[in-house]
């Protein structure tokens, strides 16, 4: 019943978008939308006719239900100008956040009759988000940097105007220059934005497909909970592995917001899910990329490996045979690093050369709903 107040019944409904009429006409896309209903955006796609086409319609509406950031969303809804005070004074992240809000906690907003209508409609939105499972936290762009181990590169990108992992598909390969990757940066490089690509079509702004878990104030920071992180250390949680070691009792105890304690239950998702799959801070099933090499009696090689923008095992997989001759290898420590190598493709890679099932699920920490 509280869901039927703020969008049109017929949105509620199992399968609404496919039952749409071709065309939508101005009557249905009000009884369709409800409070969300948004003249400037109905005039600008029906063009003043009434009516627009069903795909349109769709499209309009799954744009504004798959927004790929905060900011995004409340540009939407044109109060974009509020976004520094609900992330920074509220510890909102996502729009389905705004579903939590109390009415003082937004009193002081002083907000304007116009900003008013536009609040409320981006409040009933955010009910509608809530209740048909649109509420996914962010994955903000140093968040998608170190699933790709790309972090090194985000002084260079922000220097290009890069602010969202969205900008990058602006990036053509001259502006890729700019950026001053080693080879294998390079190769990840690639192989990120091409899923980047795939993840925007689908609409899947909060997935990282990554290849490694970010570190714990990384989390932290996507999650808004960067105001917590004393209170986690005072507790003894230094890792992110540690994380999953706080009981339900537990985390009452640590005086959470209640933003604070859903943003926490949103992240614990995927780090049980990791630790479930041994590898929840990407050091309990596999040592370090060092402690690896020394184990095969190649730290001699660290510094080059390193030049060339290997930082974990699993990059040695980017290199080529052919380009083996950059590592400066001694004759022995090329057959021990070709042996290291045939141990990591058995362990991580499937008889296609791709990723086997086993290691995809055993290295995201994502905060994407695919991986729960």
């Amino acid at each position: 019943a509280k869901f039927s107040k703020v969008m049109g019944q017929a949105a509620l409904q199992p399968g609404a978008l496919e039952r749409l009429p071709n065309p939508v006409d101005e009557q249905t896309a009000l009884s369709f939308c409800g409070k969300c209903f948004d003249r400037a955006d109905w005039e600008m796609i029906s063009g003043g006719t009434g009516q627009c086409a069903k795909n349109v319609f769709v499209t309009t509406i799954e744009v504004r239900n798959n927004p790929p950031s905060l900011l995004g969303w409340l540009e939407m809804w044109r109060i974009d100008e509020l976004c520094d005070f609900f992330e920074n004074e509220l510890d909102v992240c996502s729009p389905a956040d705004f579903a939590e809000l109390d009415v003082l906690s937004v009193h002081g907003l002083n907000l304007k009759r116009v900003q008013q209508l536009h609040f409320a409609k981006a409040m009933a939105h955010a009910e509608y988000m809530k209740a048909h499972g649109l509420d996914r936290p962010p994955s903000p762009l140093l968040l998608w940097l170190e699933a790709w181990r790309l972090q090194r590169l985000l002084p260079a990108l922000k220097d290009l105007g890069v602010d969202a992992k969205e900008d990058i598909v602006d990036l053509d390969a001259h502006h890729a220059r700019d950026l001053g990757m080693k080879l294998l940066e390079h190769k990840r490089w690639k192989n990120a934005t091409a899923g980047l690509l795939e993840q925007l079509r689908h609409f899947d702004f909060s997935s990282d497909r990554k290849f490694a878990a970010p570190s714990i104030s990384v989390w932290l920071e996507s999650l808004r909970l960067q105001k917590i992180r004393g209170i986690l250390e005072e507790y003894g949680a230094y890792e992110l592995c540690d994380l999953a070691d706080i009981e339900a009792h537990e985390l009452k105890t640590l005086g959470l917001t209640q933003l604070q304690l859903k943003h926490f239950g949103q992240g614990m998702v995927q780090v049980r899910a990791a630790q479930a799959k041994a590898c929840a801070d990407g050091k309990s099933d596999l040592p370090t990329f060092r402690s690896f090499l020394e184990s095969w009696r190649l730290s001699r090689l660290i510094p080059k490996l390193e030049e060339l923008g290997a930082y974990q095992q699993l990059d040695l997989l980017d290199l080529d045979p052919d380009e083996f001759r950059l590592v400066e290898m001694r004759p022995l420590e090329a057959k021990r690093f070709e042996q290291a190598l045939i141990a990591l493709e058995e362990e991580f890679l499937g008889p296609n050369g791709l990723p086997a099932p086993q290691s995809a699920a055993k290295s995201p920490m994502a905060t994407g709903v695919e991986d729960e």
